[in-house]
């Protein structure tokens, strides 16, 4: 009880513990499957090892890597003769249809990744200098999981603003964590987009809040930079600009700004988003023979739904992957601001947070890409901030309601079922591969060769 008392005084100590235990989980993942790099991360990653090894932004030979820990640790790795996962356009290039959010945030890890590479081999060492081998993927992987550490700290400094004290803020945020799909995103499958979405959308909103009634031309510049960072990491988050607008407006309207100044403001905000969005439009336009082509728009002409019902449905009730069956923590947050708009005790800030999720929603079932492969409501973990201040507040609830105890029966129940869920996902109901497994194959047959190695392995 003490060591724990001083884990959560120390705010150092207790950061760097989350740091030590998101990481031990995705060094125990790695030390099993021997990659951190598959399914949707393969697009996601292909941008460091273009940018950096190619310094170009075609991806055929990146989707013709082989995948593996042999070959991505060779010093003369194997290529397929064809572009894997993705499809050709006319020219015979992959169609890199992902986003490059994730690459910008993890450069510098890969860059330090390389130098270590490089280091290594200068003092005699025969390290793979390739951009996938082991050294490459451990030190992106780690630097992701600063960012989720990160994130958990600005949480706390965000729950402040909703006068939530110190120890229930860390309680909140540490459930949020342990209780939703952040943990699976931030540690056993963390080379992917959803970190860096959960990181952006709470420095977002907490810069945003924060300096709400001193909105500045240099801090609506800042908010842009965050948002063009949003949308190059899931392009669905650029909704955050209706959120923006809605508040300037109101604001304009509640201090009396004149229009020229509003406008002045919300061009230096506009600025990077527009100039994001350009680079993205241009890569996308060069690389797909027709705009509608591209899996984030084929929606737009039926290409991606099964039924309106079953996605409006669905991706908040599916099994898998809806978001408040996978999380009930996520159900019982919702049901609190239900409550909180009965008795008309939300706020301004929690409505802009609600509008951003509602809007959100909106995007998700229409583009249908929540029916893919992933644990939980994946795509809606840019609205963690919303449900983040709902946890704190469910948990006032019942403290207030009934007892300390029950709030801390709740939150074991809570963490209980989603690490249930987890192992559930991973080794019985993940599809990422043709054979409706994914990493848990390649890591299967490595166990087997392991223990085959051991003498085993019997015949």
């Amino acid at each position: 009880m003490k060591y724990l008392k001083l884990c959560i005084s120390n705010s150092k100590l207790y950061f760097f513990l989350c740091w030590v235990f998101l990481g031990g989980i995705f060094a125990s993942h790695y030390l099993v499957s021997g990659q951190a790099i598959y399914g949707d991360g393969i697009g996601h990653y292909a941008y460091l090892h273009s940018w950096y090894f190619d310094a170009n932004n075609d991806f055929t030979n990146e989707y013709q890597h082989i995948y593996n820990y042999e070959n991505n640790n060779s010093l003369s790795p194997k290529t397929s003769s064809i572009v894997q996962i993705v499809a050709t356009n006319s020219q015979g290039k992959a169609l890199n249809h992902f986003t490059p959010g994730m690459a910008i945030l993890l450069m510098p890890f890969y860059v330090l990744a390389d130098g270590i590479v490089v280091i290594s081999n200068a003092l005699g060492a025969s390290l793979a200098r390739n951009g996938y081998s082991n050294i490459y993927q451990i030190v992106s992987g780690m630097g992701a999981i600063f960012y989720v550490v990160s994130a958990l700290w600005l949480s706390e400094k965000f729950l402040k603003l909703f006068n939530i004290d110190f120890i229930s803020s860390r309680i909140a945020v540490l459930t949020l964590l342990l209780a939703t799909n952040l943990l699976y995103y931030g540690s056993f499958d963390v080379l992917n987009s959803h970190f860096a979405s959960f990181f952006l959308s709470i420095l977002f909103f907490w810069y945003f809040f924060k300096h709400r009634l001193e909105l500045t031309l240099q801090k609506y510049f800042l908010l842009g930079l965050i948002a063009s960072l949003m949308t190059a990491t899931r392009p669905q988050d650029g909704i955050i600009v209706v959120v923006v607008l809605v508040n300037a407006f109101l604001s304009a309207k509640s201090t009396q700004i004149s229009w020229s100044k509003l406008f002045a403001k919300l061009l230096a905000f506009f600025l990077p988003l527009i100039a994001v969005v350009s680079l993205l439009a241009i890569q996308w336009l060069k690389t797909f023979d027709s705009f509608i082509s591209h899996p984030y728009f084929s929606w737009m002409i039926g290409g991606g739904n099964t039924g309106m019902f079953y996605d409006l449905v669905g991706t908040l009730f599916h099994f898998t992957n809806g978001l408040f069956t996978r999380t009930p923590i996520i159900f019982l947050g919702m049901l609190i601001f239900l409550y909180l708009v009965y008795k008309k005790k939300q706020g301004y800030f929690l409505n802009l947070l609600a509008l951003f999720f509602c809007l959100q929603y909106l995007v998700i079932s229409l583009q249908g890409g929540w029916k893919a492969a992933a644990y939980g409501g994946r795509m809606y973990i840019s609205s963690l901030p919303f449900f983040l201040v709902l946890i704190a507040k469910l948990f006032q609830w019942i403290e207030n309601k009934y007892s300390n105890k029950t709030k801390w029966l709740l939150i074991s129940f809570l963490i209980s079922l989603n690490i249930l869920a987890i192992f559930s996902f991973v080794l019985l109901e993940k599809e990422a591969s043709n054979n409706g497994r994914g990493t848990e194959v390649y890591t299967y047959s490595k166990i087997m060769r392991a223990v085959d190695g051991l003498g085993f392995g019997g015949g």
